[in-house]
């Protein structure tokens, strides 16, 4: 009879134990979630009361550490000022619009972005356009050389207030000879972007 009451007690033992730790871990547990909800209740009631009620659309300063200063986040939100875009000003320090015809000023501006038929450069004398050697082409002279004097139209003025352009001015070389004033007869039209200073309005 000892013997198969002894496995009894045993197993009564170690249950009872088990259930005492489950029990201290359960209340522990309990413990440990009231107190975090104390704390988001506490931060919560400190959040909601540092906004006090309004006297005439304007928020009261308080001394409490969690304070929101509303007027500093709108005046922080307030879009800039426009700023009114730069005039580009040619060699003579004449105002660059669109739609002005532009003559070039020095003849040292190489175009590389043009069709291989117009490499070259013209001849000053004659005005004539001389194609490039192909016996003794290179990479610097597979383009073609703007001579002094040559005009085109002004498309378009970047706004160098608003993004970073070296060449600003974008200007436009007509083909046709009979639109043409300037004695210069070019293979190709093609468009450039240009510095300010490398141009002079003609009209």
């Amino acid at each position: 009879l000892y013997s198969l009451r002894f496995p009894v007690e045993t197993s009564n033992k170690v249950y009872s134990s088990l259930t005492r730790t489950m029990f201290q871990q359960q209340r522990a547990l309990c413990c440990l979630l009231c107190a975090l909800m104390g704390i988001t209740i506490h931060s919560t009631f400190a959040f909601t009361s540092s906004f006090e009620p309004r006297n005439n659309m304007h928020i009261t300063k308080s001394n409490h550490p969690t304070k929101l200063y509303m007027s500093s986040f709108f005046a922080d939100a307030t879009p800039p000022k426009e700023t009114a875009a730069a005039v580009q000003r040619d060699a003579n320090g004449n105002a660059i619009t669109v739609g002005q015809k532009v003559a070039i000023v020095p003849n040292t501006i190489k175009a590389y972005h043009v069709t291989k038929s117009s490499y070259g450069s013209f001849d000053s004398t004659t005005k004539q356009f001389v194609p490039q050697d192909e016996a003794n082409k290179t990479r610097k002279t597979s383009c073609l050389l703007l001579p002094e004097g040559l005009r085109g139209e002004v498309i378009t003025v970047h706004d160098t207030n608003a993004a970073d352009r070296p060449q600003p001015v974008l200007v436009k070389f007509g083909a046709d000879d009979e639109e043409r004033s300037d004695g210069y007869s070019l293979p190709s039209a093609f468009s450039m972007h240009l510095s300010a200073n490398e141009i002079i309005v003609v009209v």
